[in-house]
């Protein structure tokens, strides 16, 4: 779940739906658990790891699995577009969905 950093934390939006999944899924079985899940966030300045640890609360307590990556899932970026210039941001990002799909197929196996 990738969120923009607003004032030093996750977009309300965005926190408001995991919320509401979350509770759905408590109800339901707690059908995330064992899910494979992680936070992405985007910002121009700062705030990222206060966002990152924000939404990390929701795939620790619904029970998923995080797989890590390289660095902190983090990229700068302030317009549209700006996020993909950001180099090791972005490899970051990429090894991050790389160890998801790699991480989802090892417990389907």
């Amino acid at each position: 779940m990738g969120s923009p950093v607003y004032f030093g934390t996750a977009r309300g939006d965005i926190m408001s739906a995991l919320q509401r999944i979350g509770m759905v899924s408590r109800a339901n079985d707690n059908f995330l658990s064992w899910k494979v899940g992680g936070p992405i966030a985007v910002a121009r300045r700062g705030g990222q790891t206060a966002t990152i640890q924000e939404m990390l609360m929701f795939f620790f307590i619904s029970d998923m699995i995080v797989p890590g990556s390289t660095y902190w899932n983090m990229v700068f970026g302030w317009a549209p577009g700006e996020a993909q210039d950001d180099d090791e941001g972005m490899e970051t990002i990429r090894r991050f969905g790389y160890n998801v799909a790699t991480l989802i197929n090892k417990i389907n196996e």
